[in-house]
């Protein structure tokens, strides 16, 4: 795989244009590519004021808050659910997330394997539970 790449020589065909609008224009281009860094990062800094985190005043990567935001996201949405707000995840979690143990190919068509159910962690619930 190759990439296509701009040639830097004159005999691409750019000879004809004027230095100083091509200068012009990357300065426009470049005055836009910080307006637009500088928005995303306004705005991760407010999603990361509105995340409860532990400690307070940890600043959070962007990585870290998008997943964070998620999980808080979830956790709000099982607070909604259940109407608990002592550990709701923990109750939404069982209905949410069966585990089935065996492969059900016993031969004997009989019964299905049993269910179980995997206890998720919320980041959340387990703070909740510090204090």
């Amino acid at each position: 795989m190759s990439r296509n790449r701009r040639s830097t020589s004159s005999t691409s065909g750019d000879s004809g244009k004027d230095p100083q609008r091509t200068f012009d224009q990357r300065l426009q281009a470049n005055a836009r590519e910080r307006y637009r860094t500088h928005s995303v990062n306004s705005a991760f800094n407010n999603l990361r004021l509105l995340i409860p985190t532990e400690p307070p005043d940890r600043k959070l990567s962007k990585i870290e808050t998008l997943r964070l935001a998620k999980s808080y996201i979830s956790h709000l949405i099982a607070v909604l659910v259940t109407g608990n707000s002592q550990r709701p995840c923990a109750s939404t979690s069982q209905r949410h997330q069966p585990t089935t143990v065996g492969d059900g190919q016993d031969g004997t068509g009989a019964h299905p394997p049993p269910t179980y159910y995997r206890q998720s962690i919320c980041t959340f619930c387990v703070t909740l539970d510090k204090y």
